[in-house]
């Protein structure tokens, strides 16, 4: 009776903290993204970390600090981040289209037409007009 209660006890406090941990990291994003929005880019970038510490699967995390390092056209440290955002959710539109910006930035129409025609696919239409140029 006594090793039940505590493996109630045990499953209790760890789907609690896992619960708990998660919310921590959506607050955590939150907060950077705020920071990005307001052009605080090493509060934002600091956030991130701390955001990566508690859970360093998460997609969006990566995504953002893309985000941050493409804003300050830091393009192939943004490229690395949002490689790492289609390699943990290779359905993460967004993602695609940010690394197709970068081709075209780069100049590599083949590159950044595949990103584009991707996040169309995916469901990101704010592509539409660059996809409509990559069709023959």
């Amino acid at each position: 009776m006594n090793c039940r209660i505590c493996l109630i006890l045990i499953v209790s406090f760890l789907l609690f903290s896992c619960s708990n941990n998660k919310e921590k990291v959506k607050d955590l994003k939150l907060k950077a993204i705020s920071n990005i929005y307001n052009n605080q880019n090493d509060a934002a970038k600091e956030t991130l970390e701390k955001a990566l510490k508690k859970d360093p699967t998460d997609p969006e995390i990566y995504y953002l600090l893309g985000n941050i390092c493409f804003n300050e056209k830091k393009y192939d440290e943004a490229m690395k981040y949002y490689n790492k955002t289609i390699e943990l959710d290779s359905t993460y539109a967004q993602a695609y289209t940010s690394r197709g910006k970068i081709y075209r930035i780069y100049n590599d129409r083949d590159k950044w037409c595949e990103n584009f025609v991707k996040a169309y696919q995916l469901g990101d239409n704010t592509v539409y007009n660059d996809v409509r140029h990559c069709i023959p």
